[in-house]
């Protein structure tokens, strides 16, 4: 490997992580994004709901101050329920992201390996592909991990919304009998 190889090679590395940090800063700042535009969104419509009745019937007045936490509980359950499904996205983003980054780190060190291969001693060729072997292991290992990861992931926020459903739905039911 000549010197000019080296620093392609290093250049190359260099310019990869630069891509992959700048598209974690992406990442990061949509989530950021999202999340502000949500919380924006939920304290307009919570001060909206907030406004006291005035004049009018009484009982009227009184029926309105009931609704008012019904629609600040449902109001925070969507809020809730709005930051898990921005933070579950994200997260899943920032694991592609990462998975991609360590496909390309295996594929280079493959490279480097099939080079020591060709140009190496004799018998280094069955040591390289006693090493590619163990690579695709851990590889297939970690990737299962990853997959498991997700779908505990998965499953978790879909328990967690269904739990908050009744909440939503009770809230609803109230808004429409009255």
């Amino acid at each position: 490997m000549t010197s000019f190889n080296a620093l392609d090679k290093i250049t190359e590395v260099a310019t990869a992580n630069g891509n992959a940090l700048k598209s974690a800063v992406e990442i990061g700042l949509n989530a950021t994004e999202q999340l502000f535009a949500l919380q924006l969104n939920t304290f307009r419509s919570l001060s909206a709901g907030s406004a006291p009745a005035t004049g009018g019937n009484p009982f009227e007045q009184m029926a309105a101050q009931f609704k008012v936490p019904t629609q600040a509980l449902e109001q925070t359950t969507d809020y809730f329920r709005g930051v898990s499904e921005i933070l579950v996205r994200t997260q899943a983003e920032f694991a592609r992201l990462h998975g991609e980054r360590f496909n390309e780190t295996i594929e280079s060190f493959k490279q480097m390996l099939d080079g020591i291969a060709k140009s190496g001693p004799s018998g280094s060729a069955e040591i390289v592909s006693q090493m590619k072997t163990a690579l695709s292991s851990v590889t297939e290992a970690y990737e299962n991990i990853i997959r498991t990861t997700q779908e505990a992931t998965e499953t978790q926020l879909a328990a967690a919304s269904s739990a908050l459903q009744p909440i939503g739905a009770r809230s609803k039911v109230t808004k429409k009998a009255a």
